[in-house]
């Protein structure tokens, strides 16, 4: 076990039950239970969510359902105090056997439970062949292949891989208890980098990547940022981490790196303002079909500065206006408006949204319901552990709340849920293999526990303890210890302790070298982290240390 992956010591459940719920009460239950898988099964997922979003009382409803007995369809399961309910206390647990693997004689997975693609919701099966999803439906059986294979009830919530599309991973070793803005919000993104503690937290950045110091932790330090986001249910990031190197190829998809497992990286990223030789570049490469996708930071900030970003990147190349097209996707894009975004609309460009760390540094953040009226497409990513979220389960939670607080709930669970995966594939031009559980894409799924009459809420709702299983290309490397059945038994995993949850997490990889790092255990990248940080803060370059690895896990 590795004890020192959570924030908190004295973890909190977050769970609210009731001592005794009643014989009554309990009836009321089995007969909702009964509803709800009913609902799901002839694909009314979705009216159910709208139904307990809603003022209308479900309970008279559910009251008339208990006498009509659907036991033969679905029975209703026995709530066990693992799973959470609603703080109604009207809550089941989600349908099926106890969580756990049933070992087969072939190579295939088979995962059951409440399956979100993510637009639809039902309960049923995923069957996974090597790294492609063969079958989602309500029953695999007679596919080939699922007769023998690893039988994985879940019990839970089986997602698409959440894919954060704006990330700078070499930078998730830190957070706020490293640099916390001193004076904001700030107008642009140039009026906060001359902060002095800032600068000294670049400066150990460079020091542990080995951008010219003699040492070179640039592995250690992207794997731990992929696991961070792995535990969180991301199974795709785009990491903005520049060099390709091999070691990248481990746990999550490095997305915009060669080592991503999709055989091409066609994906380019500007997390600063393109030059003009660089901006044509990336317009040669649109018209010979080496770049699909573009992500550039511009926008950032809330004055003119930030906003005149936008109408220099249509003029910025030789062929004006070569940028504003499909491929682009905006980062951050606060300072944008109605003239902006009916551009973006034209041009068919994206954005994508990182709420929190806007918010921390300007005050504000885009104006995603604008963007959403013109159909834009709008995706959601973290930006880093600084002044972003700890992970993409934490940003769809501020995102939801900045949205409730701010935009009058306009954004629903179901669209934030499209924004870490049908939306963000598409903001990649990876919606063909990723994004969603349809058959011929890649196995990367993501498996919540939690509530399933209202998945998309359930999911927005989640924190990294409630991720039972995740899978990437077909591979099982993060999850609940019942569910390590599943996992690859060579090299092995680590034991883990995620916000008092026991956890596994298969960080060592098969044909690791010295050179590769991929053999790397997770007591080697942390081993190697703390002594990099201690031998930097050794050197007393600067009045601030660094000598804490920001944890895991930000537990609730």
């Amino acid at each position: 076990m590795i004890p020192v992956l959570a924030s908190s010591t004295a973890q909190k459940s977050g769970r609210n039950w009731k001592a005794q719920l009643g014989a009554y009460r309990m009836s009321q239950f089995a007969a909702k239970q009964r509803f709800s898988q009913l609902s799901l099964l002839s694909g009314g997922g979705r009216v159910m969510a709208q139904f307990r979003e809603s003022s209308f009382s479900l309970r008279p409803l559910v009251a008339a359902l208990g006498a009509i007995s659907f036991s033969l369809i679905c029975p209703a399961a026995p709530a066990q105090v693992s799973d959470p309910i609603f703080a109604d206390g009207f809550e089941l647990p989600c349908p099926g056997a106890a969580p756990g693997v049933t070992q087969g004689l072939g190579s295939a997975l088979l995962l059951r439970g409440t399956v979100v693609t993510p637009t639809v919701s039902f309960v049923g099966e995923v069957l996974v062949q090597g790294d492609t999803i063969a079958c989602a439906a309500p029953s695999c059986a007679g596919q080939p292949g699922a007769d023998t294979a690893s039988i994985v009830e879940t019990r839970g919530i089986i997602f698409p891989g959440l894919i954060d599309t704006s990330n700078n991973i070499l930078f998730d070793v830190f957070d706020e208890n490293d640099w916390t803005p001193p004076n904001p919000p700030y107008a642009n993104h140039n009026t906060w980098t001359s902060d002095a503690r800032y600068g000294a937290l670049v400066d150990a950045k460079q020091y542990l990547n080995g951008e010219g110091s003699l040492v070179d932790y640039g592995c250690e330090m992207d794997k731990y940022g992929e696991l961070k986001a792995l535990i969180a249910g991301t199974t795709s990031t785009v990491s903005s981490a520049g060099t390709n190197r091999s070691c990248y190829g481990s746990l999550t998809r490095t997305i915009d790196q060669t080592n991503n497992d999709l055989g091409a990286d066609y994906i380019q990223v500007n997390i600063l303002f393109p030059t003009t030789a660089s901006a044509d570049q990336v317009c040669a490469k649109y018209a010979d079909d080496s770049t699909h996708a573009y992500l550039v930071n511009i926008g950032e900030g809330t004055d003119a500065t930030a906003l005149n970003e936008f109408t220099h990147l249509g003029t910025v190349t030789t062929t004006p206006g070569c940028l504003y097209a499909p491929q682009t996707a905006v980062v951050h894009g606060t300072a944008l408006g109605e003239a902006q975004f009916t551009t973006m609309s034209g041009a068919g460009m994206s954005l994508a949204w990182t709420p929190h760390s806007d918010v921390t540094l300007y005050g504000q953040t885009a104006n995603v319901p604008l963007a959403l009226t013109k159909n834009i497409n709008v995706s959601l990513g973290t930006s880093w552990s600084i002044t972003g979220s700890h992970d993409l389960l934490a940003e769809l939670r501020f995102a939801d709340q900045f949205d409730n607080n701010n935009w009058g709930d306009s954004l629903s669970a179901f669209d934030l849920v499209q924004m870490v995966t049908t939306h963000a594939a598409r903001t990649l031009h990876l919606d063909a293999v990723l994004g969603s559980i349809d058959v011929g894409k890649k196995a990367d799924l993501t498996v919540i526990g939690g509530a399933c009459s209202d998945p998309w809420s359930t999911l927005i709702r989640a924190h990294s303890r409630d991720v039972r299983l995740v899978l990437v290309g077909g591979v099982a490397l993060y999850g609940d210890t019942t569910m390590q059945p599943a996992a690859p038994l060579s090299p092995g995993c680590d034991a883990i302790n995620i916000c008092g949850a026991a956890k596994f997490a298969c960080v060592a990889e098969s044909g690791g070298t010295v050179s590769n790092k991929l053999g790397q255990t997770l007591a080697d990248i942390v081993g190697n982290l703390a002594t990099g940080f201690a031998d930097y803060d050794a050197m007393n370059l600067s009045q601030w240390t660094f000598s804490r690895v920001t944890p895991l896990a930000d537990c609730p």
